[in-house]
């Protein structure tokens, strides 16, 4: 995966992102405008832009973001600038999650993200697997940024987002999986900026309670470890329940809640329809069977790399989505983030850290 160096203001972070990565945004930009056109079928708009520009009107999400995080609001103006695309697509494009409730279609590929969190001789270890609809495949790419507004921070994207996971050099984690069943809210945070947002935290006290502190747009767990414990938090339109951790202090987590009882029934029934719950309950038994003991880097590396595991996802075989990118933060005196691009076996982790300008075998 490439990195990109974004430092400066928030739209000088922007700005670089954009101009750096332009040609991948304007590719990733037209093949999501394709799945996009296409997914609706007869309720499409005449084009993109149209639907870019229904979307937005059609929800309070970004006024709410400009409100409550107007660091990433213009950071997103910046990427726009950078990359020469117009800024509702760059906004629309960055709404990820909530697109997917936004157009609701009960074949919609499911997304899936297996997470496991757990402690370590000097910390904690968190990983996960983040599956995303297959023709995002290619874009992958680790933004460094950093500025006098946040710590240097390692972010998990795609070419023109904000970010999907990360860790910074405070020492903070976080990881999230989708929960599609929780009651969503059109004028909350979306998913983007609220991770972006916690992950701009210098502690995990911090990082949980701006969590707490916004009214989410989407249903989404958040996992945040450091090296001196791990808080879960499943976030909806109106709670945000924490999970407590059970006693041997390992987290697992797919994409059903656990302790979140905020449902959108009709959610609940296309997704059960659909066969995504019971996709992320056999996700969710397998890390069981897997959970321990998992007390190092490679044993927790392990678990991510069985090729044949369900928690690895393929396009043929899970509906459309297919691994994404799979990451793994050690949260111990010298924080260090691994990320490997698409599924298991077809290529090797990275080790990324935060004081070098390049990544290393």
């Amino acid at each position: 995966m490439d990195i990109v160096e974004c430092f400066g203001t928030p739209r000088q972070r922007g700005h670089s992102h954009g101009e750096t990565l332009r040609e991948r945004i304007n590719e990733a930009l037209k093949i999501w405008a394709q799945a996009t056109m296409t997914s609706r079928g007869t309720r499409a708009p005449k084009d993109i832009d149209t639907y870019c520009t229904e979307f937005l009107n059609a929800t309070a999400l970004i006024p709410h973001a400009r409100r409550a995080t107007p660091d990433l609001y213009d950071e997103l103006v910046g990427i726009a600038e950078g990359a020469g695309q117009p800024l509702a697509r760059i906004l629309a494009y960055n709404l990820m999650d909530e697109q997917w409730w936004y157009d609701a279609r009960p074949d919609a590929p499911p997304p899936g993200c297996s997470l496991i969190a757990t402690p370590v001789r000097g910390g904690h270890l968190l990983a996960q697997n983040m599956d995303l609809p297959a023709h995002m495949d290619g874009s992958q790419v680790v933004l460094r940024l950093g500025g006098a507004d946040i710590p240097q921070t390692l972010v998990l994207s795609a070419a023109g987002m904000i970010g999907l996971t990360g860790a910074n050099d405070a020492g903070l984690a976080i990881g999230v999986n989708t929960l599609l069943m929780l009651r969503h809210a059109a004028d909350g945070l979306p998913v983007a900026m609220a991770l972006r947002h916690a992950l701009g935290a210098r502690n995990r006290a911090d990082a949980v309670a701006r969590l707490r502190g916004v009214g989410h747009a989407s249903g989404q767990h958040y996992a945040l470890a450091t090296s001196d414990g791990i808080s879960s938090v499943e976030c909806s339109a109106l709670s945000c329940a924490p999970l407590p951790l059970p006693p041997d202090g390992v987290l697992l987590h797919t994409n059903h809640p656990l302790a979140n009882g905020d449902l959108d029934d009709s959610a609940q029934a296309r997704l059960d329809a659909a066969g995504f719950n019971k996709s992320s309950r056999t996700r969710l038994d397998w890390l069981h069977t897997r959970k321990g003991p998992i007390d190092t880097v490679a044993r927790l590396q392990s678990v991510f790399d069985d090729a044949d595991a369900p928690i690895c996802m393929r396009a043929k075989t899970n509906g459309g989505s297919s691994t994404f990118a799979s990451v793994l933060y050690e949260m111990t005196q010298t924080p260090r983030v691994r990320m490997r691009q698409g599924i298991a076996g077809g290529n090797t982790w990275r080790v990324f850290t935060f004081s070098d300008t390049h990544a290393t075998p």
